[in-house]
């Protein structure tokens, strides 16, 4: 898909952000896979702030591969770019933005990279894990529920240069369809 195709992707923009992703604890997550994948995630950490990236291997990750990004942190945590995109994610979103940093984003729709790269920012700068729940659209009709966990990986405590992501993906509720009196 290209970006003048962006009613058929699933977009994020500032005036939107809340809907698509709300802020939650890591006690609320539901997706179990979310969950194996904290739990992976702690495990490799051990003792440190967070793991490495080489400490988490694909094969760590084969039940949920599907559903994991992969950023790349640029910048000193002030840009992203995607570097892996699951298939079930690129299918949630309806287009892969590997390759794509917070200006591709925007040229596919202003203010989606700048979403996205808050995400990153604040895991990069806190160190921290990062979970948010909400929907995606991409029609009035046609909406997928989400929850996304965004992890820090480093090569020690106090550098962050790649963010392991994962998505869960339910059916949504469909916004209620205008009709005409």
């Amino acid at each position: 898909m290209t970006a003048g195709q962006g009613n058929s992707i699933a977009t994020v923009a500032p005036e939107n952000a809340e809907q698509v992703g709300q802020r939650i604890g890591l006690a609320q997550i539901k997706g179990a896979q979310l969950q194996d994948l904290l739990d992976l995630w702690t495990a490799k950490k051990g003792t440190r702030r967070f793991p490495a990236r080489e400490d988490i291997t694909p094969r760590d990750m084969k039940s949920f591969l599907r559903n994991v990004t992969l950023f790349r942190v640029k910048d000193d945590g002030l840009d992203f770019e995607y570097r892996v995109m699951g298939d079930a994610v690129v299918q949630a979103w309806g287009q892969s933005f590997v390759g794509m940093d917070a200006a591709k984003m925007n040229a596919i729709r202003k203010g989606m990279g700048e979403v996205i790269r808050r995400i990153c920012a604040s895991v990069a700068a806190r160190g921290e894990p990062l979970v948010v729940r909400g929907e995606l659209s991409r029609s009035e009709l046609e909406h997928v529920g989400q929850e996304s966990l965004f992890l820090p990986l480093g090569p020690d405590d106090a550098t962050v240069d790649y963010i392991l992501g994962a998505s869960d993906f339910t059916a949504a509720r469909p916004f209620p369809v205008k009709t005409r009196n």
